[in-house]
């Protein structure tokens, strides 16, 4: 009977020791994931200083996306992939920003709320990557709306919404 109970203690252990070294990964893994994409976009000169890194999960791939002055001098975004893809590097000004993309959003779909306009990439049907806004707001109708626009010129690319419970 005993061996019973010190086995069941030391399993408890285990599952308490398991389940607190779990906790802190998923606290981690965010600021993993940035120090790794700053090293990356830095080792490989793409950006001098990160003044902002943004976390986006797209449909296909998830990014960092850091945002800062190149050697150059120039602001960019550099856009990495957790896995091991190659990078990809805009200059902010080669896109409209997320004032007129907030613009747009209140044009086209007069939300309730807007929550989030952030840089991303996504896969077109033609299975080419497509650099877009995204815009998290909360519409009319009460529910969660992502609408996509074009980076490059802040046309409308899609929209999916989510009916909140």
């Amino acid at each position: 009977m005993k061996v019973i109970g010190i086995i069941a203690g030391v399993i408890f252990v285990l599952l308490i020791w398991q389940g607190v070294s779990f906790y802190h990964s998923v606290l981690d893994h965010p600021n993993q994931l940035e120090e790794k994409a700053t090293q990356r976009a830095q080792s490989e000169s793409l950006i001098s200083t990160i003044d902002e890194a943004i976390h986006y999960h797209g449909t296909n791939e998830a990014y960092v996306v850091l945002k800062g002055p190149n050697k150059n001098g120039e602001e960019v975004f550099v856009f990495v992939p957790e896995k091991k893809a190659p990078l990809v590097t805009k200059k902010t000004n080669e896109g409209v920003t997320s004032d007129a993309i907030k613009n747009r959003i209140s044009e086209q779909f007069s939300p309730r709320e807007i929550i989030d306009i952030k840089p991303g990439i996504e896969t077109n049907k033609e299975d080419q990557q497509v650099l877009v806004w995204e815009a998290t707001f909360i519409d009319t109708d009460n529910r969660y709306t992502f609408a996509y626009y074009y980076f490059s010129n802040g046309e409308y690319w899609r929209s999916r919404t989510i009916r909140q419970s």
